[in-house]
């Protein structure tokens, strides 16, 4: 198994990336089952004031993303 981290931060109009609202380390088997993981993970964005989710690798390689703007309801 290898680590993770989901990450849900908030992103702002110039691309700069603020710090976590919500983080939570988690394993996974590899990337694509982390980014199967990450998707199961009930957040309410809106609550956080978050925006935006990433999946980090160990090494702090993002593998996964998702902004505000490629879904509609804010609750993932």
């Amino acid at each position: 198994m290898r680590s993770y981290i989901f990450r849900a931060i908030r992103r702002e109009p110039d691309g700069m990336l603020g710090p976590d609202l919500y983080r939570q380390p988690f394993e996974a088997a590899g990337d694509a089952a982390a980014v199967v993981a990450a998707k199961r993970i009930d957040l309410d964005l809106a609550e956080l004031g978050a925006n935006a989710v990433y999946v980090t690798a160990e090494d702090g390689r993002a593998i996964w993303s998702l902004h505000a703007q490629d879904f509609p309801d804010p609750r993932l």
